[in-house]
C-alpha cells in the first residue's frame, strides 16, 4: 500500500489559448480527465463546471486521493489550478502538462508538503 502523503501543488499562469470561453466545457472536461490520467491518478466525482457572470470558468474533478480544482478568467486569460492529493505524484509532469495545455507564460507554481502534525513544507517550482 503507498503512504499516505498530503501534497499540494499550486499552479497559477497567464494563458494563451483564446478556445476557452462560455462554449468550453467539453474541452476543459478532457483537460481534467487528462490531467488526473497524467500524474496517475483515479477519477472519483466527475468533473463539474461554472461559467460565471464574471466571465471565468470554476472547475472541480474528485480524484480518489482527493480533489483538482481550477479558476480561469477568460477576460483577463489567467488561471489558478490546484492539485490536491494524498497520493504522490510527478510535479514536474503535472507543470509540464499544464504549461502546455494553458499555453501558459508567467507561471507561479508552490508545492506545498501539508504532513499533519508538522510545520508545511514549501517549495518554489521552475
Amino acid at each position: 500500500m503507498n503512504q499516505l502523503v498530503h501534497h499540494q501543488l499550486i499552479y497559477q499562469a497567464t494563458v494563451g489559448r483564446t478556445d476557452l470561453g462560455a462554449g468550453a466545457e467539453n474541452i476543459l472536461s478532457q483537460f481534467l480527465f487528462d490531467l488526473v490520467k497524467e500524474i496517475d491518478m483515479q477519477v472519483l466525482i466527475d468533473p463539474v463546471f461554472k461559467f460565471s457572470h464574471n466571465d471565468a470558468w470554476t472547475g472541480l474533478i474528485g480524484i480518489v486521493t482527493s480533489h483538482i480544482s481550477f479558476h480561469y478568467w477568460t477576460v483577463e486569460q489567467y488561471v489558478q489550478l490546484d492539485i490536491y492529493s494524498c497520493k504522490e505524484f510527478d510535479v514536474q509532469k503535472a507543470k509540464a502538462f499544464l504549461d502546455d495545455f494553458w499555453k501558459a507564460s508567467e507561471q507561479k507554481i508552490l508545492f506545498i508538503n501539508r504532513e499533519p502534525g508538522k510545520d508545511f513544507v514549501i517549495d518554489k517550482i521552475g
